[in-house]
């Protein structure tokens, strides 16, 4: 190679390494943004977090997540973010922070208990509420959860649509990422950047859950200012509550009940397809007694306060027999079981009464059986009671059964209409 093209490809070169840099940064440019970047920019300035303030110290008591669903600072929550606020406006107050930092007070407007919804309203001069889509997409879709998980800053988590939770009383949407307290409140989206559901609860290892839009979208179309005096909130949970658990009982008072089998009785199986039931028996070679047991439940509850839910169900069968024990004996081993009595809920006495207990011995199908019917009244929700039913077989000398029936938040008159049912369905097949 002469000098003179040596020259010509030492210049060429110059120039291309002098232009590499720019056309690198270009090239960036160009790369096109991620689908949670875009949608953390485009909508991140209508997400808040929603603070409980205790009056006393001003501090943060809980903290949720909420989205701007109005032109009117109407932002959308869940009933259980509020909770404090909503049991002792005198105590706690609510406020928003933005995503920048600034906050404002907050005004709750109004309540689906039910559904765990709340709206509050800020004086909030952003006037870019984020839009509400639909629920109804296919499964596997990839979808987009925000809120405050941890006090730690508003996130995102990308996760996947499996539809709605199948076997359950309340819609819910089975979502497949990582919720984390704080982030109840916050919108999941679309691809579109639409609101689908509402962040709702998490069971762990990517299994959560979302208010599916629609519950939202009804409580807005006849939305209208609710006082925030206490006594009309309660006015407005009783009246959600009893009309729900109404509805559900008649339902199972009007469906027919599939029928178990459990040594010599026949027994109500699976009154609902909500139910959960399991079943075992004990593998103790030197017990006493043979004992085989089951317990159905439903797994939906109603939030109200901490460690305190309503609206589950249970119920459970016990069988024993007797390993050659003489009459006095079994008996005395069998009637230890009759006290254990399950709950459905943990509510302590600020909440509920005492339970008032009636005491009798019936005949069913042929066979005597003592029955206790227990209910305590809430004191909130006067027309809302927790009740439990237990029977125990009490005429035969080596077979025993304890039945026990649990309902929560349900009115006195459902609950012994369902206890009647259920031992209607109890018969001795031997």
């Amino acid at each position: 190679m002469n000098s003179s093209n040596r020259y010509y490809l030492s210049l060429v070169l110059a120039v291309l390494l002098a232009y590499t840099p720019l056309y690198s940064l270009a090239k960036q440019d160009q790369i096109p943004k991620d689908e949670a970047e875009q949608l953390f920019e485009s909508h991140s300035h209508s997400i808040y977090q929603i603070r409980v303030i205790e009056l006393a110290t001003g501090n943060k008591a809980t903290i949720g997540s909420g989205f701007l669903v109005s032109k009117h600072g109407h932002i959308a929550t869940n009933f259980h973010v509020v909770s404090n606020y909503v049991h002792q406006p005198s105590r706690y107050r609510l406020e928003y922070a933005t995503v920048d930092g600034s906050t404002g007070d907050l005004e709750l407007i109004d309540i689906d208990i039910v559904h765990d919804i709340a709206v509050a309203k800020g004086n909030i001069t952003d006037t870019s509420p984020l839009p509400l889509g639909d629920s109804k997409l296919s499964k596997g879709t990839r979808i987009f959860s925000l809120g405050n998980p941890h006090d730690l800053g508003l996130s995102v988590v990308e996760g996947t649509y499996n539809g709605l939770l199948e076997k359950s009383l309340f819609d819910k949407i089975f979502f497949s990422g990582s919720l984390n307290p704080g982030m109840s409140g916050g919108p999941t989206l679309n691809h579109g950047g639409k609101v689908i559901g509402i962040n709702v609860s998490t069971a762990g290892n990517q299994v959560s859950f979302l208010v599916p839009i629609n519950f939202l979208k009804d409580l807005l179309t006849d939305i209208q200012k609710v006082s925030t005096e206490e006594a009309d909130f309660k006015k407005r949970i009783e009246q959600q509550l009893f009309s729900h658990q109404e509805q559900f009982v008649k339902q199972l008072l009007d469906s027919d009940w599939k029928i178990t089998e459990l040594g010599p009785f026949s027994l109500p199986g699976s009154i609902d397809d909500i139910f959960k039931c399991w079943g075992d028996s004990d593998d103790n070679a030197e017990a006493l007694l043979d004992h085989a047991y089951s317990n159905c439940y439903s797994e939906d509850q109603i939030y109200m306060a901490q460690r305190f839910t309503t609206g589950g169900m249970a119920y459970t069968y016990d069988f024993f027999r007797s390993k050659d024990l003489g009459e006095i004996h079994f008996y005395n081993l069998y009637s230890m079981e009759y006290g254990h009595t399950i709950r459905v809920n943990s509510a302590n006495k600020d909440e509920v009464d005492n339970f008032q207990c009636h005491i009798d011995f019936v005949e069913l199908s042929g066979k005597d059986w003592k029955i206790s019917f227990c209910s305590r009244q809430y004191l909130k929700y006067p027309s809302l009671y927790d009740a439990t039913m237990a029977a125990a077989l009490v005429s035969e000398p080596n077979i025993g059964l304890v039945i026990q029936l649990a309902a929560s938040g349900v009115s006195k008159k459902s609950a012994l209409s369902l206890t009647s049912k259920f031992l209607r369905h109890v018969t001795w097949q031997k």
